[in-house]
C-alpha cells in the first residue's frame, strides 16, 4: 500500500538527507590518511566522482521539492556552489595531512556535472508520474463529542 507524501514531508526528509550526506562527504574527506573507511584498491578518483556526483543530485533534488521547478540557471549555480565546495574541500585537507590535489578538484567538478546531468533525464521521467498529496487529500478522523 502507497503511503501519500506531501511534497514538503518529502522535503524535509531531502534536507535531512542532504544534511547527513554532506556532513559525512566532509567528515571522510579530513579524516587523517592513516585511517581509512574505504580499502586502498578502491580508486581515489572513482570516490571523488562518486561522491561529488550523489551530492550534485540531491542538492538539486531538495531544491526542486523546496522552491519547485529548477531553471538551467538554478542548476548552474548548484554546479558553482560545488565548484567553490571542492576547492574549499580541498584546501582544507592540508592541515590533516591530507593531499590538496587540483585533479581531485576537477575530478569532483566531473562529478557534480554528472549528478546534475542524472537529475536532469530523471526528472523528465519522474516529475510527471509523481502526484503528491494535498492537505485536503490528507487522511482526517473525525472527533466525536460526547
Amino acid at each position: 500500500m502507497l503511503v501519500p507524501v506531501s511534497r514538503s514531508t518529502l522535503a524535509t526528509l531531502c534536507k535531512i538527507v542532504l544534511s547527513l550526506y554532506w556532513l559525512a562527504l566532509f567528515a571522510a574527506t579530513h579524516i587523517p590518511p592513516t585511517w581509512r573507511m574505504i580499502p586502498r584498491e578502491v580508486n581515489d578518483k572513482l570516490e571523488h566522482f562518486s561522491g561529488f556526483m550523489l551530492l550534485a543530485f540531491l542538492v538539486a533534488v531538495t531544491w526542486q521539492l523546496s522552491a519547485g521547478i529548477l531553471t538551467s540557471r538554478h542548476l548552474w549555480i548548484v554546479w558553482f556552489v560545488l565548484l567553490a565546495y571542492g576547492a574549499l574541500d580541498e584546501i582544507t585537507q592540508i592541515p590533516v595531512h591530507r593531499d590538496c590535489d587540483y585533479r581531485d578538484w576537477i575530478v569532483d567538478a566531473t562529478g557534480a556535472a554528472a549528478g546534475i546531468l542524472l537529475f536532469v533525464v530523471l526528472r523528465r521521467f519522474v516529475d510527471t508520474r509523481i502526484n503528491y498529496a494535498t492537505v485536503k487529500d490528507a487522511p482526517t478522523t473525525k472527533i466525536e463529542q460526547r
